[in-house]
């Protein structure tokens, strides 16, 4: 019952943004793709939402019908996994494949078929990349190699 107070006092303290928006009173996450704008369903699709967190997560990487205008930007998002997974990411590199170099990969834009050319972009680099031992130049590093594909 507290829960179905908290999202009505929040969907009516939001709703009239949302209307503005692709998606209803509920906002965007896996809800909004699942149910419809009438009033009924939008307490269902905020208990998706919430259920599923996906609305915390197409807000950061702008998934889940959320738009690019997400809290996180995606250069943000970037430097944030960056930070996270430095030290796999350092040893991926190195190798020039795995699961971190290829997340990353994604993150850029790169895609399926063409992580690898970035993952051999900063293998060939690794030592530019890694030498600060800094994550935030790390991500200095692969921006401006990114920038001159």
């Amino acid at each position: 019952m507290k829960k179905i107070l908290l999202t009505a006092v929040v969907l009516g303290a939001f709703g009239a943004a949302a209307f503005a928006a692709d998606y209803g009173a509920a906002g965007c996450g896996l809800g909004s793709l699942a149910f419809k704008k009438n009033d009924m369903t939008q307490v269902l699709a905020a208990t998706t939402n919430g259920t599923f967190g996906s609305q915390t997560f197409g807000l950061t990487f702008g998934t889940s019908n959320c738009n690019n205008e997400g809290l996180v930007k995606m250069g943000m998002a970037r430097e944030s996994f960056i930070e996270a997974n430095y030290k796999d990411l350092s040893r991926d590199v190195a190798a020039g494949k795995g699961e971190f170099v290829t997340n990353l990969a994604r993150l850029y834009g790169y895609t399926t078929e063409t992580a690898g050319q970035f993952a051999q972009l900063l293998q060939k680099n690794h030592t530019v990349i890694f030498a600060a031992n800094s994550a935030k130049t790390a991500v200095s590093e692969i921006n401006k190699l990114v920038g001159t594909i």
